[in-house]
């Protein structure tokens, strides 16, 4: 009993001790900012790093290791990496934790690091006791399947999370954040937190700090520009963030970073900073940008001037900037350098945030910031060319691809895209891939070569059809079974086109002389048959063209034009291919439509004739100051480009006033109740070789005078369909509702009726399909047997027939509904015995691939239907369990089938 006693006593004082010594760290000031990144290095192990801004004073409170929570029910307590830490200026510290990770399987984790101690007199952080509130940062993620989706890294914050800020001047800060894996990313200004799932307690923005209309923040959730504008008490600030990461669309981690402000009463302004924002460049061109910077504080103050962002963190040619970080006296010019590399190409910009800081506070002082976004696109493939062979195009295009050599498989081969007829839209280098212009992409990552280019054989064409083409770059990354995501498309190649014979003749003009109610004038001509298309020996002489003439742009009957009908003995006399049709036309009311038949041998019966052509008819509409113009062309080549022609009142010559792209112009800034008349110019092309170019036509003039006239209310329109009932039913009906906006229609009574307009899909031309006339009818139904899809839009009409401006577009899908099972049980005792789908509708085909837990394909198809029986792909019973899945599927629409991004992954249990 003698020894128990002093070994108690013993341990109650040094107990005592200790929990003295603890509670004098818990009350001392530490952490200032941090966040918590980490880089994927195996299927399921992960390398993560906290990064802690400390006080550097601080020294009870200095950790030489923290604990890190996985988030799967570990911890592991991390030493820091760079010894005792880096000592910054200003009573900062930099610290670096960094430990490693392995997983128990595919799932969405958080990483977490909680510390007892903030600073005090954090004046937005629990005020006055910052001190007591801990901080605590995190980061969540998902483990992609590898297979198909790669590794997933989080985005490094390239900008520290200290800044400095005067009273009363603005404050930028941007944490540049860069993915190396080239996904998206998004900001998000939030409460900081203090444990997991706890936010601070009575935490105020910054701009909460003696609030008013001269203290504002904001979060630019695509650049991440955080600015306060302008802060009004002096103090130390913690203001917190997420940055969200997606990859094709689906969110896969958030990081949150804690940052401080350290905002002084100073009398400083922030330097003045010039930077371009946006650029475009096709990767081979070396970007060189100049950035001036100077400060009104003159000539006391030096400015230093650096750049950050993704560029400079490139393994091949990264970016250069001069001078280096130092302070100059000013202005100061820098200047960017980077050679762009095939292995830069990316869906979304490159930021570089150049920053200039003013030396008020000796080492550092107010910064200001620019952002440059810089998108890197892929050169276009060259000199696409389309050749005819029988039953089948021939593709070609010129070997090598100026990006066909990059680095870890980068560039994957070129799509190959397909119209009918030709689109000559100019190159917008900012605007890479052939969204939106018409075109379908009907080959994917082609390589092929054939003759020293690369080529491809389209089989999918109809004859005497017009095809036009144009080839893409891809580029994406690689999973480690090498499939690929992120893909990029290049800039398009150019266009040629195919597909046309030519041994019928082309209209080439239909173009009005003169604009009267009786005797107008049109000019049509046309193309003879090309003598090498056309077999003279098995059609011999004579030869004959007619030509007839319809009124309105899709006449019901051709009649023969009066005067216009040659005959030749021989086909090489037959050159008559134009005529000036002057028999009593109408041009000033109406449209005229043409055709072309061609006799050879047999006069009484066309050999062949020519696709329909009608004259360009204008419409002009008076408005408030402005006239609108609008014209239409039933013809069977593409009119690109239109040039507006105008005469004021009184004059006598027509002056070209603009260039339009699509069929409308709107001419404004002129005065009421004077007339001006218009006509039309346009420029199109059939897309082919064989034919002239370029097409030019004239509109008849049409007069009008503006007049005061107030549209009325836009309506809102609202779409609703089987879509919404989540099920597998086909009724293929939209039901479109509408309203008067009532905060901001002045006059609802104006209204008398409306007109609905449909387009089948986005970006396509609308059309008139409905006209209520009726203010109070305010529904619609529209559909067809073949599906739902396609964008609609309603306007207003008053009694005036003022159309309003139209309402917002509202588009609808087919809603391909698809779903699959967990579990099924192919036993032979008819319940359950196929693993099948769901009802579902709209899918016309998938790619089902079944994995056993090796990664081994046990069973694929492409039925929809499935009805898979259990056993493997050589026909054997497989073993019960777990079997992994991917399908991806193809929906079917009224201009071919198309891969839904929509992947579905998943597990099923075979029961036997």
């Amino acid at each position: 009993m003698a020894n128990v006693f002093p070994r108690l006593y013993c341990k109650i004082i040094a107990a005592f001790v200790l929990s003295f010594f603890l509670v004098d760290i818990v009350q001392a000031t530490h952490n200032r900012a941090g966040e918590i990144t980490y880089e994927q290095i195996g299927e399921l192990t992960i390398r993560a790093t906290i990064t802690t801004y400390t006080k550097t004073s601080s020294i009870q409170a200095d950790r030489d290791s923290l604990e890190i929570f996985w988030g799967d029910g570990t911890s592991t307590v991390v030493a820091r990496a760079n010894g005792f830490g880096d000592v910054l200026p200003n009573d900062i510290k930099r610290n670096f934790y960094v430990a490693e990770h392995t997983y128990p399987g595919r799932a969405t984790y958080v990483l977490s690091m909680t510390d007892p101690n903030r600073i005090g007199n954090i004046l937005n952080v629990n005020p006055p006791n910052s001190i007591k509130i801990k901080f605590h940062i995190e980061t969540s993620f998902t483990f992609l399947n590898t297979q198909f989706q790669g590794f997933n890294s989080s985005a490094i914050l390239l900008q520290p999370p200290i800044d400095f800020a005067c009273i009363g001047q603005r404050f930028i800060h941007n944490p540049n954040a860069f993915d190396p894996d080239g996904d998206s990313l998004s900001y998000e200004l939030i409460i900081p937190f203090e444990d997991v799932g706890s936010e601070v307690p009575n935490y105020l923005f910054p701009d909460q700090i003696n609030p008013g209309p001269n203290n504002q923040i904001t979060l630019d959730e695509r650049t991440g520009d955080i600015i306060w504008d302008a802060p009004q008490r002096p103090g130390e600030y913690n203001i917190a963030f997420k940055i969200h990461e997606y990859r094709q669309g689906v969110l896969i981690n958030s990081i949150i970073r804690d940052m401080q402000v350290l905002v002084e009463n100073c009398e400083n302004a922030p330097p003045d900073l010039r930077a371009t924002e946006e650029i475009c460049v096709v990767a081979g061109e070396r970007v060189v940008l100049e950035v001036e910077a100077s400060d009104s504080d003159v000539p006391e103050q030096l400015i230093s001037l650096t750049a950050l962002g993704g560029p400079f963190e490139q393994t091949v040619s990264p970016a250069m900037f001069s001078p280096d970080a130092r302070f100059y006296n000013q202005p100061l010019t820098g200047t960017f350098i980077w050679d762009t590399k095939c292995e830069h190409i990316s869906e979304h910009a490159y930021s570089v945030v150049f920053k200039a800081v003013d030396n008020f506070f000796d080492t550092t002082g107010l910064a200001a910031l620019k952002t440059t976004r810089i998108k890197v696109v892929g050169p276009p493939p060259e000199n696409v060319r389309a050749v005819n062979e029988p039953g089948q195009t021939k593709i070609t295009w010129d070997k090598p691809y100026a990006c066909e050599i990059v680095e870890d498989d980068y560039f994957r081969g070129f799509t190959v895209w397909r119209r009918s007829g030709s689109n000559q839209f100019p190159i917008d280098t900012c605007m890479p891939g052939l969204e939106g212009e018409g075109y379908r992409a009907i080959a994917f990552f082609q390589k092929n070569m054939e003759d020293g280019k690369y080529v491809y054989y389209d089989q999918g064409t109809s004859p005497g059809e017009s095809y036009c083409y144009r080839v893409t770059a891809t580029f994406a990354r690689t999973s480690a079974a090498g499939n690929p995501f992120n893909i990029v498309e290049s800039l398009p190649s150019n266009e040629d086109c195919a597909g046309l014979t030519l041994d019928r003749p082309y209209i080439v003009e239909v173009s009005v002389l003169e604009t009267e109610p009786i005797d107008g004038v049109i000019s049509v001509k046309w193309t003879k048959p090309d003598p090498d298309e056309l077999d003279t020996v098995q059609n011999p002489g004579p030869y004959q063209f007619t030509l007839l003439r319809g009124e309105g742009f899709n006449p019901t009957s051709f009649t023969p034009v009066p005067g216009a009908s040659f005959t030749s003995a021989s086909f090489g006399e037959a050159n008559d291919t134009s005529f000036v049709d002057n028999s009593g036309l109408d041009t000033e009311n109406q449209p005229y439509t043409y055709r072309v038949q061609f006799f050879a041998g047999n006069l009484s019966v066309p050999l062949n004739q020519s696709q329909p052509a009608s004259s360009v008819y204008l419409s002009v509409r008076g408005s408030d100051n402005r006239n609108i113009l609008s014209w239409e062309a039933a013809v069977p080549w593409e009119n690109y480009e239109a040039r507006i022609f105008r005469r004021d009142e009184g004059g006598s010559i027509f002056e070209s006033i603009g260039t339009s792209f699509d069929e409308s112009f709107i001419d404004e800034g002129l005065v009421n109740g004077v007339e001006y008349c218009y006509y039309i110019e346009t420029t199109g092309s059939y897309g082919f070789v064989g034919l002239p170019q370029p097409l030019i036509n004239l509109s008849q003039i049409d007069c009008q005078r503006p007049f005061d006239a107030v549209p009325p209310c836009t309506p809102e329109l609202v779409v609703t369909n089987s879509c919404d009932d989540n099920n597998a039913a086909s009724v293929f009906v939209n039901r479109l509702t509408w309203q008067l906006p009532s905060e901001t229609c002045e006059n609802p009574s104006d209204v008398s009726g409306y007109r609905i307009y449909f387009a089948p899909t986005v970006g396509a031309e609308f059309d008139l399909i409905g006209t209520i006339t009726e203010s109070d009818t305010r529904n619609f139904e529209h559909g067809s047997e073949f599906g739902i899809a396609g964008c609609y839009t309603v306007t207003a009409l008053d009694s005036l027939d003022n159309e309003s401006d139209t309402s917002n577009i509202v588009c609808v899908e087919n809603c391909p509904f698809y779903t699959l099972p967990n579990t099924f049980t192919p036993n032979l005792d008819g319940a359950n015995d196929l693993f099948k789908p769901f009802p579902y509708k709209f899918i016309d085909q998938i790619d089902l691939k079944v994995y056993n837990r090796w990664g081994q394909v046990v069973f694929e198809t492409t039925d929809p239907d499935i009805n898979w029986d259990g056993k493997n792909t050589s026909g054997k019973d497989l073993a019960d369990g777990v079997y992994f899945y991917t399908c991806r599927l193809f929906e079917s629409r009224l201009d071919g089938i198309f891969e839904n991004p929509n992947v579905l992954s998943g597990y099923i249990e075979l029961i036997r």
